[in-house]
């Protein structure tokens, strides 16, 4: 099982979405993805696609004042 970050802080909708898909494609099952950003639009919207896509959202924290660790653990090709 591998794990990756993707710091997507500073980016604006619909970049962090893209960006973690694209990071996501190289990842095999079992591995996991902490995706870091700072946009409540992007937390949201990233945590929602990992549910409805078939992956396991283990979980979100808030690392700092209005940014936050997506983990998702990719289940699905």
């Amino acid at each position: 099982m591998t794990g990756r970050t993707l710091d997507v802080r500073g980016e604006i909708c619909p970049d962090p979405l893209t960006l973690t898909l694209k990071e996501m494609k190289g990842l095999g099952i079992g591995d996991s993805l902490k995706v870091i950003v700072d946009s409540p639009m992007a937390l949201e919207t990233i945590s929602r696609w990992a549910q409805n896509a078939g992956h396991r959202l283990v979980g979100v924290s808030e690392i700092g004042i209005a940014q936050w660790e997506i983990t998702i653990e990719k289940l699905v090709v």
